[in-house]
């Protein structure tokens, strides 16, 4: 587990330690129901320069077996930067970069997202673009487009949301199980979580989530869709 310690490591003194406002620490953990997998994730950031936002995030897989360190194909720290442009008292344009460091493959991802806010109601749109590169070789590794949405509303003391995301990997992308002639250029991903906002200072929720042409069924060797659910607490100061 000494990625997800080194990780957990960082986000805490980039959400405490350093000059910031309205810094955050975000622990969650995953569960896909077909592959039977379990995964944690530590993310942290905060605001600097008025408008500019920083945040680290690391992933570590766990195989089978809860906190265990069996899947070292799901180990990866992202380090994120983006600026936030108020247009109005409703729309937000944010141009940001991600950059992903995981086991086999680094990744540049740089995206713009539009927001728009009024009362409860909130709606997102964002497109991302994956430029990765293989990190044993240097070689090009197959790039990815990707375009999310996001519709969310509160209500009482918890927050709704929906977020379909629209995933095209040219010949199959990064995250193909290397099938022959089944390769899955473009996939879907549906997330719907539930929120409760009505702590001062962290906010529990779960998402479920339905992952298109993601398990490889290893009597077949085809790829199905599977089921993901996550659970997880944000920690803001």
């Amino acid at each position: 587990m000494k990625t997800f310690k080194m990780t957990l490591a960082a986000a805490l003194v980039a959400a405490v330690a350093l000059p910031a406002s309205a810094n955050y620490v975000d622990v969650r953990g995953a569960y896909k129901t077909e592959a039977k997998q379990y995964e944690t994730r530590v993310r942290a950031g905060f605001d600097f320069a008025e408008d500019w936002q920083i945040h680290l995030e690391g992933t570590q897989g766990h195989g089978d077996k809860l906190l265990s360190n069996n899947d070292h194909s799901v180990a990866a720290f992202e380090t994120e930067l983006n600026y936030n442009y108020a247009l109005n008292d409703n729309f937000t344009l944010t141009p940001g970069f991600v950059y992903w460091n995981g086991t086999n493959h680094s990744e540049y991802r740089p995206y713009l997202k539009a927001t728009y806010a009024t009362g409860n109601f909130y709606t997102a749109a964002r497109y991302r673009y994956q430029a990765a590169t293989n990190g044993k070789n240097g070689a090009k590794v197959n790039d990815t487009n990707q375009v999310d949405a996001w519709v969310g509303y509160n209500v009482a003391d918890f927050n709704l949301e929906y977020n379909p995301a629209y995933i095209n990997q040219k010949d199959g992308g990064a995250y193909t199980n290397g099938v022959t002639g089944e390769q899955a250029d473009s996939k879907w991903e549906h997330t719907f979580q539930v929120k409760y906002t009505g702590f001062d200072s962290w906010a529990p929720y779960v998402d479920y989530q339905i992952l298109d042409k993601t398990f490889r069924d290893p009597n077949t060797s085809a790829i199905k869709s599977e089921s993901r659910i996550r659970a997880g607490v944000t920690f803001n100061f």
